[in-house]
């Protein structure tokens, strides 16, 4: 609609722009607040929490997120103290300040170094809780969250023992002839998601006798427990199709490239505890055209999450004889120049000292 405006509006334009002359902000008032993260893991025995503040400016907040000390307190004095039955047990750790140094540079916030808070520990009780508390500036601000770990959660014992992976039969014709790697996957409490991937490792020789190693992973997606209170057991799988589709696709054709050798297939499983699969969540981007993003956090006196998972890594599997045969000469990797060392496959052609 086309608003018409008579001559006293104009009139007072002057008065509008000569009155508007104070400064003003539109990220109003700046409120420091704590923002922690912090994933406890008992099967390890370091373990790493941030703890940082949020940060407003009135200038471009990217270039503030370069910048460290937008970013950092300038006192943290945080413990992490053991629970068992709702009582403490004695049991606490101090946190000390540490910087890593590879953080990766490609990420909006400052690189490749941070500060971040450690204490150690190898012998964290999964049946326990963990308290983080911390007194940020001298007193000017505290903090605190409480997490449970994830109890019980192991991969079934073939597994262990299995050393070659079969994903393939020895003659492969059709899709029915690729196999499937399976085993039991025994949950574990406060349990949630289930992140399956396996990494595969080989050293590539060129032609002017120098060698080069590389790995790729594939991420074999997520499963869910059903109830995170009452743990049962699940079936991880992964198809010999889909290695065979995935190892064609990621290793590149190399003209420089007289010959590969797998090196070994690596295992992670990595569990993530209630809250944290929450946290994930919550945070994913927004992709609805409201653009509400959600808000979720543990921490009583700030943001974020303090929470736990585990991570298990079973590494040094080979190939069976027929899925290395089917990796060498395969309709789908045949073209990767890959050959086998293993003394087993010396009469086939496609053995390589």
């Amino acid at each position: 609609m086309l608003k018409k405006f008579g001559p006293l509006a104009f009139l007072a334009l002057p008065l509008l722009w000569s009155s508007c002359e104070t400064d003003f902000s539109l990220n109003g008032d700046y409120e420091i607040t704590p923002v922690v993260f912090g994933l406890l893991d008992h099967t390890k025995d370091v373990h790493i929490i941030k703890i940082t503040k949020a940060y407003m400016g009135d200038g471009d907040n990217l270039v503030y997120a370069q910048e460290a000390d937008s970013n950092y307190f300038t006192s943290v004095d945080a413990q992490v103290i053991e629970y068992k039955d709702g009582a403490e047990t004695g049991r606490s750790w101090q946190l000390h300040d540490s910087i890593i140094t590879n953080k990766d540079t490609s990420g909006i916030f400052y690189a490749p170094e941070q500060k971040v808070y450690v204490f150690y520990a190898n012998d964290l009780d999964s049946s326990a809780e963990y308290e983080l508390v911390a007194d940020l500036n001298e007193g000017a601000h505290t903090i605190n969250s409480r997490t449970s770990l994830i109890k019980g959660f192991a991969l079934s014992n073939s597994v262990y023992m299995l050393g070659e992976i079969a994903f393939a039969a020895n003659t492969v014709v059709d899709a029915q002839d690729y196999k499937i790697w399976a085993f039991t996957v025994y949950e574990g409490l406060h349990g949630m998601r289930y992140s399956y991937k396996y990494t595969m490792r080989w050293t590539e020789y060129y032609a002017d006798n120098s060698t080069q190693s590389f790995s790729q992973t594939r991420n074999d997606g997520d499963v869910y427990q059903s109830n995170p209170d009452q743990p049962s057991a699940q079936t991880a799988s992964f198809g010999g199709l889909d290695f065979y589709q995935w190892v064609a696709a990621v290793v590149p054709d190399d003209p420089n490239v007289v010959k590969r050798k797998l090196d070994g297939i690596d295992l992670r499983v990595t569990v993530a505890h209630e809250e944290l699969d929450q946290y994930l969540d919550v945070t994913t981007p927004v992709t609805s055209i409201a653009q509400v993003q959600p808000e979720y956090t543990n921490i009583n006196g700030g943001l974020g999450l303090f929470s736990s998972r585990v991570v298990l890594d079973v590494a040094g599997f080979d190939l069976n004889k027929a899925s290395r045969k089917e990796l060498c000469h395969g309709q789908y990797t045949g073209t990767k120049l890959f050959c086998s060392s293993n003394p087993a496959d010396v009469a086939e052609s496609y053995y390589c000292p």
